[in-house]
C-alpha cells in the first residue's frame, strides 16, 4: 500500500508531518530490519495500533515515504525538463546536476535510506523500489537526450538508452561522492563549500555535453588569415 489510510489524511497536517518526519529519521537511522516501530511511536506519544490504522504495516509506511521522497524529486527535475524549449541542452544536463546534488544534500535522510537500499541486499522491497527508480530516471534522461537531437544539439546518431544509462551513471556516483571523502577522490564534489561542489558538477555536465554535441562542420573553425 503506497497511499495511506483515510484515518491519517484527516490527521492535523502538522501532525501528519511529525508523524512522517520521525518514520523517516527511523528508517534512516536504523534501516528497515531494526526500524522500530515502538521506537517511532514513542517519540510521537501515540499509540503503536494508531500508526498501524494509519499505513496498514511497518511495509505500508514506507512504501509510503519512498513515494512522498521520489515524488519530491522528480519535481524540480520535471521543471527542467518542461522548461522553455530554447534552453540549450547544456544548460539543462547542468541544472538537472545541480538539482540533483541540492536535493541529496537538503534531504540528509532520505539520501540515507536510499544509500541504504543500494547497499544492503537483504533491504525489503530493494528491487521492487530501486528498479523504479532506475526506470524514471532513465526515462528522464532518454527524453533529454532526445529532445536535444530533435532541436540538433546532440549527436543524431547518439543513442539516447546508452545516453541515458551514461548520465544517470555519473550522477549517481557523483552524489554518491558528496558523502564520502574517498569515493571524492579529491574532486572536490565532498567540500562543504558549495562553489567548489558547484564547479565539480559543472564539470561532469560539460564533459558529457562536450562529447554529445554535433561535430563541427568543416569550415567552421576556418581561420581568417588562411
Amino acid at each position: 500500500m503506497d497511499s495511506p489510510r483515510s484515518t491519517f489524511e484527516n490527521l492535523d497536517p502538522q501532525k501528519r508531518e511529525r508523524v512522517l518526519d520521525e518514520s523517516l529519521r527511523e528508517f534512516a537511522e536504523h534501516g528497515y530490519h531494526q526500524a522500530s516501530v515502538n521506537r517511532i511511536v514513542g517519540r510521537l506519544g501515540i499509540a503503536k495500533g494508531s500508526l498501524f490504522q494509519y499505513f496498514g504495516s511497518k511495509e505500508g509506511l514506507f512504501r509510503h515515504l519512498f513515494s512522498l521522497a521520489l515524488a519530491e524529486l522528480k519535481s524540480p527535475l520535471k521543471a527542467i525538463r518542461d522548461a522553455d524549449a530554447g534552453e540549450p541542452f547544456p544548460e539543462r544536463l547542468r541544472r538537472v546536476f545541480l538539482a540533483g546534488a541540492t536535493f541529496a544534500r537538503s534531504h540528509p535522510l532520505i539520501w540515507r535510506v536510499y544509500r541504504r537500499m543500494m547497499t544492503q541486499d537483504d533491504f525489503p522491497l530493494r528491487e521492487t523500489l530501486l528498479s523504479k527508480v532506475r526506470e524514471e530516471a532513465l526515462t528522464y534522461f532518454r527524453e533529454l537526450v532526445e529532445g536535444g537531437q530533435t532541436r540538433g544539439e546532440v549527436r543524431p546518431d547518439l543513442d539516447p538508452h546508452a545516453a541515458a544509462f551514461f548520465m544517470e551513471a555519473v550522477l549517481d556516483r557523483a552524489l554518491t561522492a558528496q558523502d564520502s571523502t574517498l569515493l571524492d577522490a579529491g574532486f572536490g564534489l565532498a567540500s562543504d563549500d558549495a562553489t567548489t561542489r558547484q564547479r565539480g558538477l559543472t564539470a561532469l555536465a560539460d564533459l558529457m555535453c562536450r562529447g554529445l554535441a554535433v561535430p563541427a562542420r568543416k569550415g567552421d573553425n576556418t581561420h581568417a588569415n588562411d
